[in-house]
């Protein structure tokens, strides 16, 4: 989904809160940018766009100070990410003492010492020998006091007890989590501790993730109360095609990454989402590819009907059923390498866009337009080498549509990628001598002209005031 789409649909959250909108690149350097500094990124961004993923490719990629040993591995060039689902806690997980194993032990025995001496006692001893016993007991069920030093303990420390020393620990949905469990991390925020004991190691980053509070999820706001502000750096996050392309290369299975590159539109379904209904996102397809990696790797056909069904059930019948429809047969699902790369006078590609040209296929020619720009922009290849292949795909298009991909589809994709306007303007400089994109200009100005005299209008005079 575009930047200006979530934009649109999300910018009364993000301008209420006052904060920058960018893609998850860019939520990846603010990240990095406080590795040390002890401030807390808590990104903000819709349900399946690729927070987690994000955070956990930075963990992956960050090389400890030092290489230290934890939970059977040695980490020397990644560090590990610890993700705490805070919707998924309730207030008993983080703020009710309990009595430690150690302290407990020894207080039970002594409780069944004292109900020996209450059995074999006569007399008043053996009745206050049974009182005390009980109070033991009462005492070890029943006490909420976390002063009694070595006596109790809380769950959350007994969670977070075994840090690495360096580390990204991951606070998920923050925002959708119980009242109680927020005030739990409210002074790990800040000073790194909870229920006065300091638990976090210096060398773990504390990175946080929310929803969006726009009606769309089920949320408690906490981001109204100024303490929560203050203490947390918020980003706000979008679902960026070509970020997205960049981390899925080499990662997800090709035919996933090439639909998409295909359909950009598909990756990310708002409507489909706010409908209640299963929809396509990063997080999905994520699921869509592993699903195809695993059928492959068990040397089996990945069209089948129950991969079909595991696919639909995971990103929703319609764009399901056209994914599998694409890795059936490609026919009008083009791969905008190939226009990039191979199109040519004769070429296998030129054909297949030369058809959907002549049936009026402009939904398809529409989506393939921004998978080419998304990938041109992104990978960036070398204009002087693909500026025929460009100008001929565009002359083969209807002229309004290569005036949409110049004007629109181009614009949007260098808005999400960097240092594009350089590239774009070489591009330019190598295409302009292909006679195809000469033509191109040529049939504009034509239709141009005809559209003037139909409404009586005459061309400008350039050299008239």
């Amino acid at each position: 989904m575009s930047k200006t789409k979530v934009a649109a649909e999300e910018e009364k959250f993000f301008s209420k809160l006052g904060i920058s909108l960018t893609s998850l690149r860019g939520a990846q350097e603010a990240i990095e940018a406080n590795r040390t500094t002890g401030n807390v990124i808590c990104l903000v961004g819709p349900a399946g766009i690729g927070k987690t993923h994000i955070t956990k490719q930075i963990a992956d990629k960050r090389v400890p100070r030092k290489a230290f040993d934890w939970h059977g591995r040695t980490w020397e060039t990644s560090v590990p990410l610890i993700v705490l689902y805070l919707a998924h806690m309730q207030a008993e997980d983080t703020g009710v003492p309990y009595p430690s194993r150690a302290r407990r032990n020894e207080l039970l025995k002594e409780c069944d010492l004292f109900m020996r001496i209450a059995a074999q006692a006569q007399n008043g001893m053996g009745e206050r020998a049974r009182e005390h016993a009980l109070g033991i007991a009462e005492d070890v069920l029943t006490s909420t006091s976390a002063q009694d030093e070595g006596t109790f303990e809380f769950l959350i420390n007994k969670q977070l007890n075994d840090l690495p020393p360096e580390g990204i620990l991951f606070l998920d949905e923050w925002n959708r989590a119980e009242k109680q469990v927020i005030k739990a991390f409210f002074t790990l925020l800040e000073d790194r501790e909870i229920h006065g004991h300091r638990i976090v190691p210096d060398g773990v980053q504390i990175v946080a993730a929310m929803n969006p509070s726009d009606g769309a999820y089920s949320v408690n706001e906490a981001e109204k109360d100024h303490a929560f502000r203050r203490r947390l750096s918020f980003v706000a996050v979008t679902c960026n095609t070509g970020a997205w392309l960049e981390y899925a290369a080499n990662k997800f299975h090709v035919h996933v990454v090439n639909f998409i590159k295909a359909m950009p539109d598909a990756l990310y379904d708002t409507k489909l989402r706010d409908a209640g209904k299963a929809f396509p996102c990063p997080a999905t397809w994520e699921k869509v590819s592993k699903i195809l990696q695993a059928i492959e790797k068990e040397g089996k056909d990945i069209v089948s009907t129950g991969v079909e069904l595991s696919v639909c059930g995971h990103i929703g019948q319609a764009t399901g059923t056209q994914f599998m429809a694409y890795v059936k047969d490609n026919e009008t699902v083009i791969n905008p390498d190939e226009v990039i790369h191979k199109y040519t006078e004769k070429s296998a590609v030129r054909k297949k866009v030369l058809k959907l040209v002549e049936s009026a296929r402009n939904d398809v020619l529409n989506e393939l337009c921004m998978g080419v720009a998304i990938t041109l922009l992104s990978a960036k290849p070398d204009p002087t080498s693909i500026a025929p292949n460009i100008a001929l795909y565009m002359g083969d298009l209807q002229p309004e549509m290569a005036v949409s991909m110049i004007v629109h589809k181009l614009s949007a994709a260098a808005e999400e990628t960097q240092n594009s306007e350089s590239y774009l303007n070489n591009l330019s400089i190598a295409m302009h001598d292909q006679k195809p994109y000469q033509r191109l200009f040529e049939d504009i100005a034509a239709a141009m002209e005809k559209a003037r005299a139909e409404v009586g209008e005459k061309s400008p005079d350039p050299l008239k005031p």
